[in-house]
């Protein structure tokens, strides 16, 4: 039978793992925002950005733009996410969409449920960041073809990775949080 030490260790647990969480954020996302920066001289003045039914290049931007867009993008999607999925269901409990909802935000449960969110908010901002580098690398490796051309087996594996991270991450969630109370 639990007893409060045990529900205080696992809150320890929790809170640690949210720290974690965000370390590993600011982490990846510091060397994403590095190595971007830093790849994305090896680009041509025009950027090949679009790529057409064929693999062909059909849309460009400079090299400026591109990098203004990628960090951006990639700055701005995962912050969302990551406030999306772990700070918003603190301020707004009604608002999160969980299975059985409120047994898992009950008072006795709520503290620990929640600081599994906001780890796991931050968790799949390192997915995002972790695919936006691919993208990037994709973008790179095309614009090193002439003509620049979409490298597909990249481009699909890179893909097919993020949406396999994905289903992992939605598993972990409602494995975390199942319909019937344990």
């Amino acid at each position: 039978m639990p007893n409060e030490t045990d529900h205080q260790s696992s809150m320890i647990v929790q809170r640690n793992d949210a720290g974690g969480a965000l370390v590993a954020l600011v982490c990846l996302s510091v060397f994403a925002v590095v190595f971007i920066i830093y790849t994305t001289r090896s680009l041509p003045e025009t950027v090949a950005t679009h790529f057409g039914a064929n693999n062909n290049a059909n849309g460009s931007m400079s090299r400026n733009a591109y990098l203004l867009f990628i960090l951006s993008f990639m700055i701005a999607m995962s912050a969302f996410v990551s406030f999306i999925v772990g700070t918003l269901p603190r301020k707004f409990p009604r608002w999160t969409n969980l299975p059985n909802r409120d047994y898992w935000l009950s008072p006795e449960r709520r503290e620990e449920s929640l600081n599994f969110l906001n780890a796991h908010g931050k968790r799949l901002a390192c997915l995002i960041v972790m695919m936006m580098l691919g993208m990037h690398y994709v973008i790179l490796k095309a614009n090193h073809l002439q003509p620049p051309t979409l490298p597909v087996a990249t481009f699909s594996s890179i893909l097919i990775g993020f949406v396999l991270a994905l289903i992992w991450w939605i598993i972990r969630l409602y494995r975390r949080f199942p319909k019937e109370a344990r």
